[in-house]
C-alpha cells in the first residue's frame, strides 16, 4: 500500500489509464491487496480515502493548467505571459495529443472510490457508513463528469472517449477501451442522486469533511446541483433522453424553492458574494479547499511557496503587469495600440496588489463590449475587476504630451506593505483603466496613467480582482482561498437554461432577472472598491438609484423576444436566446475555470469563437468539443484493440 498524496489510498498496481509510469515498471511492483479489505471497512479508512480524493481535487484545480477552461472561448484570450501552449488553444491551431490537459490521473481517485463501494459495508456504524458513501459517490459522480466532459465518449459519431471503471482494480493491466457516452451519463446521474440521497442538507460541526463545520464539502444540495447540470449537459448530446432538460428545470426549481432547507441565499448585494469572510457562506455551494481555515484534512499551503500541490494559482493568472507602465504621456500615447513609457512607474510589487502572471486577459471584444457593457445599472464589472492602481512608490513627476510639461508629482500611499495585506489609505492613482475614451487634456492633467478600453491588450488590462486573498504576507504569496465550483447563482442559470432550451420563456426570464436585480444593487461601502470616475452610490444616493437601477436592469421586451428564439448552434450573424443565457453566465461568474465547457455544452464553442475570438474563430471545428486523449495513456495500452483518439486529432 502507498498513500498518494496526503491520504488517497491507491494500489501500486492500476489500470493502465491510471498510470503516468510505463506499462514495465507497473509490471514489476507488487500490490499488497491483504490490507486494503479491513482498512476500507472502518470509518476512519474510508474517510481518509474520500478525504485523500477531495486532496487529489485540490491538486487538479490548483495550477496554470486551468487556462484550457478559459482559452478558446469568446471571454479571454492568451495573456502576455501566457507561454506558446496556450495560444494554440485559443487558436485552434496545434493542438496534439501531447499538449492539451491532462486529467486522466484521476482514475487513481475513481479506483479509490471503488474501493470504498466494495468493502464499506463493513462498516459498523450505519450513520457514518451512509454519509461516507454518499460523499464517495458524488465525487466519483463529479470527476466522471469532468473526465466525459472534457474527452467524451463513444457515440454514433465519435470513435473515442473515456474508459468506465467501476469495480476495485488490483492488477495492473496493459488493456482499456473507451465506454458508450449513454453508460457514463447513466453512472453519473446515479451517483448523484444516491449521493442526494445520502448526504446530510448543510455542513455541521459534526462533518468529518469539513473543519468543524467550516468548508465545503458536498451536500444535499451539492448533489442535485450538479445532478441537475449532469442532465442539462447530457441533453445536447447524443445520449440525450426526452426529459433531459425537464429534469434539470425540477430539480433546480426544487432547489430555489427549498433553499433554506439547505442554508442557501443569494447576497443581497453582489459585491459580498466574493468578500473572504463569505467563502463559506449562504452562496457558495462546493469548494476545493486550500487550507485558508488550517484544516488538517486540506491544508498543503504554505505562504512564500512557490509550487507544488496545494497552492491555488488562480487569483494571479489574469492579473496584469502592474509594475512595468511610466506615467509619462510619450508620443503615441493615445494611439492604438497604446505607446506606454517604461520610465518613472509609479508601481512596486506589493502584498495588496499581487503577484501578477499574465497568463489570461479579458477579450475586449466580447467582455468589455457585450457581457460588460451596462456598467451602470449592472454592479458585477466594478465588483469584478480592478480598474485603478494606487501609487505606492515614489516617482518623478510625468510627463505631459508635449514631452516638456511636467503634470506633477504622484503622492504615494502612505501605508505601501511588502509583508501584509494593506488596502491603500490613500496616494494619488498611478494607473487608470476607465470605461470611456478620454482626451488628450484629460491625460495631460492626470498624475498618472490612463489606458481606456480601447487599449486593452494581452499585457494591459483590468485585473480580475474577486479571488484576491487577504491572508497574504509576501509579494510572492499564491492564495489559500478556496476555488469554488458551484455557486448558487448557478442555479439559477441552470434554471433558465433548461426553461429556454424546453420553450418556457417566462420562467427562464424569471430566473435571469433575479440575478439581473440582484446585481443593480450598491453600497455606499463599495463605492471604496470602483473607481470614482466609475458609477456608485453615496448615503444619500443610494436608495433613488437603487431603485431606478433595479427597474432599468430588468430584461427589455426586446430581449425577452430574443430569449424566445430557439438556440442558434450554426449563424454567427443572428442572436438567439442562449446568447443572452451566455452573456449572463459572463457576468455572474467571469473568471470562475468553466467557461470552455459552458460553450461545449451549450454546442456554441464553434458559433461563439467565430462571433468574438479573432484568433480562434477561422479555426474552431465541432471536433474541438472535445479535447485529445492524452498520447502518454494511448501508448500505455499494449494489448487488445489500439485506444483511439478522439476524432479530428
Amino acid at each position: 500500500m502507498k498513500i498518494f498524496n496526503k491520504y488517497t489510498i491507491v494500489f501500486t498496481v492500476v489500470a493502465v489509464l491510471t498510470a503516468a509510469t510505463s506499462c514495465k515498471k507497473l509490471l514489476l511492483e507488487n500490490p499488497r491487496a491483504a490490507l486494503y479489505p479491513n482498512y476500507f471497512s472502518t470509518a476512519g479508512g474510508v474517510q481518509a480515502a474520500v478525504v485523500g480524493v477531495y486532496n487529489d481535487l485540490r491538486s487538479a484545480f490548483s495550477g496554470e493548467g486551468l487556462v484550457f477552461m478559459y482559452d478558446g472561448t469568446d471571454q479571454n484570450i492568451p495573456g502576455g505571459s501566457a507561454g506558446t501552449v496556450a495560444p494554440l488553444y485559443n487558436s485552434f491551431k496545434g493542438i496534439t495529443s501531447s499538449n492539451g490537459p491532462d486529467i486522466t490521473g484521476l482514475y487513481v481517485d475513481i479506483n479509490t472510490l471503488n474501493g470504498v463501494f466494495q468493502y464499506a459495508s463493513a462498516i459498523t456504524d450505519p450513520t457514518a457508513r451512509t454519509q461516507y458513501v454518499a460523499q464517495a459517490k458524488f465525487l466519483r459522480g463529479f470527476i466522471y463528469f469532468w473526465l466525459v466532459q472534457t474527452y467524451g465518449g463513444l457515440t454514433a459519431t465519435q470513435k473515442g472517449g473515456i474508459p468506465l471503471h467501476t469495480t476495485f482494480i488490483t492488477k495492473a493491466t496493459t488493456s482499456d477501451v473507451p465506454a458508450q457516452l449513454s453508460d457514463i451519463y447513466k453512472l453519473i446521474i446515479q451517483d448523484f442522486t444516491d449521493a442526494a440521497a445520502g448526504l446530510p442538507n448543510t455542513v455541521t460541526s459534526s462533518n468529518p469533511f469539513s473543519a468543524a463545520g467550516v468548508g465545503k464539502s458536498a451536500t444535499a444540495a451539492t448533489a442535485k446541483a450538479f445532478l441537475a447540470k449532469t442532465y442539462l449537459t447530457r441533453g445536447y448530446t447524443e445520449a440525450k433522453q426526452p426529459g433531459d432538460f425537464q429534469q434539470a428545470a425540477d430539480i433546480t426549481a426544487d432547489l430555489i424553492t427549498n433553499k433554506g432547507t439547505y442554508g442557501l441565499n443569494l447576497w443581497q448585494d453582489y459585491f459580498d458574494e466574493h468578500k473572504p469572510a463569505n467563502d463559506y457562506g449562504q452562496e457558495n455551494m462546493f469548494a476545493i479547499d486550500y487550507g485558508g481555515k488550517a484544516d488538517p484534512n486540506y491544508t498543503g499551503y504554505t505562504l512564500q511557496g512557490s509550487g507544488g500541490y496545494g497552492l491555488n494559482e488562480l487569483y494571479v493568472l489574469a492579473r496584469f503587469n502592474y509594475v512595468g507602465p511610466g506615467v509619462d504621456n510619450v508620443a503615441g500615447i493615445d494611439a492604438v495600440p497604446q505607446v506606454i513609457s517604461t520610465a518613472k512607474p509609479g508601481m512596486l510589487r506589493d502584498v495588496y496588489n499581487g503577484r501578477p502572471y499574465v497568463r489570461l486577459a479579458p477579450n475586449k471584444p466580447y467582455t468589455m463590449d457585450v457581457a460588460f457593457a451596462d456598467q451602470i445599472h449592472d454592479t458585477r464589472y466594478d465588483a469584478t475587476f480592478q480598474t485603478f492602481w494606487i501609487c505606492n512608490r515614489v516617482t518623478s513627476p510625468g510627463l505631459e504630451s508635449d514631452g516638456v510639461t511636467l503634470k506633477g508629482t504622484l503622492v504615494p500611499t502612505s501605508n505601501v506593505s511588502l509583508s501584509s495585506f494593506n488596502v491603500p489609505a490613500d496616494g494619488d492613482t498611478a494607473i487608470l483603466m476607465p470605461s470611456t475614451d478620454v482626451t488628450m487634456a484629460r491625460r495631460n492633467a492626470f498624475k498618472g496613467l490612463i489606458i481606456t478600453p480601447k487599449q486593452f491588450t494581452a499585457l494591459n488590462f483590468p485585473t480580475v480582482k474577486k479571488f484576491d486573498d487577504p491572508t497574504r504576507t509576501a509579494t510572492g504569496d499564491f492564495s489559500s482561498r478556496p476555488i469554488i465550483l458551484m455557486r448558487f447563482s448557478e442555479v439559477y442559470l441552470m434554471n433558465a437554461e433548461a426553461n429556454y432550451m424546453l420553450g418556457n420563456t417566462s420562467n427562464a426570464a424569471a430566473s435571469l432577472n433575479v440575478l439581473r436585480q440582484r446585481a443593480a444593487y450598491r453600497s455606499p461601502a463599495d463605492a471604496n472598491a470602483v473607481a470614482k470616475n466609475q458609477f456608485y452610490v453615496t448615503a444619500s444616493t443610494q436608495s433613488a438609484a437603487n431603485t431606478a437601477n433595479a427597474a432599468a436592469i430588468l430584461l427589455t421586451p426586446a430581449q425577452q423576444a430574443q430569449l424566445a428564439i430557439p438556440n442558434n448552434t450554426t449563424t454567427a450573424g443572428s442572436l438567439c436566446g442562449m446568447d443572452l443565457i451566455l452573456d449572463e453566465y459572463s457576468r455572474e461568474l467571469y473568471g470562475d475555470p468553466r467557461r470552455w465547457y459552458d460553450l461545449v455544452r451549450t454546442q456554441q464553442l464553434v458559433r461563439r469563437n467565430q462571433m468574438y475570438n479573432i484568433a480562434g474563430g477561422p479555426n474552431v471545428q465541432p471536433y474541438h468539443a472535445r479535447w485529445p486523449i492524452p498520447q502518454s495513456l494511448i501508448n500505455n495500452v499494449l494489448s487488445g484493440p489500439p485506444y483511439p483518439q478522439n476524432n479530428g486529432y
